[in-house]
């Protein structure tokens, strides 16, 4: 349990590092599109299983953006990912504590 609970540590900084990226303006080929993807289909995947009110529409439009550049067949498949990482978290996890440090660690994304 400690290490699932340190890989989400991680998976969480490595997150938060990409969402700053966000304050400047990137190419895809200088901007990790399949990494942010695999974070937006994990955060839309525990939007819908926490029951999160707000989801940040300028991530929608970067993860659209990225989507485009990688084609439908990467681009999905990093989402789903995402969605699959988020999914073995909850399964080790209390979803309530999951979901509270998603919103902790993803402010600028999420809201309860």
């Amino acid at each position: 349990m400690a290490r699932g609970l340190r890989a989400i540590g991680t998976k969480v900084f490595l997150g938060v590092l990409t969402l700053a990226s966000l304050a400047q303006p990137a190419s895809a080929e200088d901007f990790d599109c399949a990494g942010f993807l695999r974070m937006h289909g994990m955060l839309r995947r525990a939007s819908m299983a926490c029951g999160f009110s707000r989801y940040n529409p300028g991530i929608v439009d970067r993860a659209r953006a990225c989507f485009d550049a990688l084609g439908s067949l990467h681009g999905a498949e990093a989402i789903r990912s995402g969605a699959a990482e988020f999914e073995g978290w909850r399964a080790v996890r209390n979803r309530d504590a999951l979901c509270k440090t998603l919103v902790d660690k993803f402010p600028m994304v999420v809201q309860p």
